[in-house]
């Protein structure tokens, strides 16, 4: 309802009446993300031999979007359980594969970042 008194009285060259409590509070330029920018990486699983480099390319508090840099991960291990490694952050988390559309998956987040629990390249 408070967007519609907003709406009309933008249209209506009318002043809006003060604020209350059911209207919220105007945002700030600090409410919204700074863009992150792209950060190196590796994705791990238990079959692989080596984590395998990739690019970070837009990260979320549960979500992930990486390209790898190889092509030649079987499918079977990207159905397993993964790690991000986050070169920039030197940390990891555990996700899974939300998604894939050749070289580029879309992971989700099953826990926050911490400590990494083997070494990295």
């Amino acid at each position: 309802m408070a967007i519609w008194k907003t709406l009309v009285s933008t249209l209506s060259g009318d002043h809006p009446s003060k604020p209350t409590k059911s209207d919220g509070r105007t945002l700030k330029p600090t409410d919204f993300r700074n863009p992150q920018r792209m950060k190196e990486g590796y994705i791990w699983s238990e079959g692989m031999i080596m984590p395998r480099p990739c690019t970070i390319r837009d990260m979320s508090p549960l979500t992930a979007q990486i390209v790898l840099w190889q092509e030649d991960i079987k499918p079977h291990l990207l159905a397993r359980p993964l790690k991000l490694y986050s070169s920039a952050d030197k940390k990891e988390a555990d996700c899974v594969v939300a998604s894939s559309d050749g070289n580029v998956l879309s992971l989700r987040f099953l826990g926050a970042f911490k400590v990494p629990t083997r070494r990295y390249p």
